[in-house]
């Protein structure tokens, strides 16, 4: 239980403050020169995988550890957070803190970074103009010609009104970079599932 234990507790300290990070260096910080739309929606995505995936962590790490804190009859069910709590020297009120803290910060990076990778619009590499007006939109555009050589498409403009180039833009691959997101959302979610399966479950004996 304690490798759990371990796991639950690193995964979400460490998460917390690269989140905040990112979501402060999405826009540059607090520098007040603009950044390109899609410098941002890029940047979003990054946000949005490492959100996803600290979720899918802490989600699975839970139902295990409550499945075993079952079994072996456990004063408490949430795991404990193994910076302030030893094995001996449980605190439930910072133990069950811990799970509401870890629970808000994936949901709020959710928001964060799926509030502005939803306003991403496909382009053609090295194009001024998107496929089409939406996110939708311009994915079903992208799926619909052909591509023989990539770089096809990106997250955003590559290049500016100027025709120079804009560094940090991401590049679109079919199937793969939203076939990510998907991917990670459903571990996310059969983790949440199979923690309330794992709470409402009775225990043993």
């Amino acid at each position: 239980m304690l490798p759990l234990a371990r796991l639950w507790t690193w995964t979400g300290q460490l998460f917390i403050p690269l989140a905040f990070g990112w979501a402060i260096y999405i826009r540059n910080g607090f520098d007040t020169a603009p950044v390109p739309d899609g410098v941002v929606i890029s940047r979003a995505y990054a946000g949005l995988l490492l959100t996803l995936a600290a979720g899918t962590i802490l989600s699975w790490s839970f139902a295990l550890y409550v499945s075993l804190a079952k079994q072996y009859r456990a004063r408490t069910l949430a795991p404990p957070n193994t910076t302030f709590e030893e094995k001996k020297d449980r605190n439930v009120v910072i133990s069950w803190a811990t799970v509401l803290v870890f629970a808000a910060a994936v949901i709020a990076g959710i928001i964060v970074f799926g509030a502005s990778y939803a306003k991403s619009e496909l382009y053609v590499w090295d194009s001024l103009d998107p496929l089409g007006p939406g996110f939708w939109s311009s994915r079903a555009a992208a799926y619909e010609q052909s591509c023989l050589k990539q770089p096809c498409f990106a997250l955003g403009a590559q290049v500016d009104s100027a025709n120079r180039a804009i560094y940090g833009v991401y590049e679109y691959i079919r199937y793969v970079t939203d076939g990510a997101i998907v991917v990670l959302a459903f571990c996310l979610l059969s983790g949440l599932t199979a923690v309330v399966l794992r709470l409402r479950k009775m225990s043993p004996g």
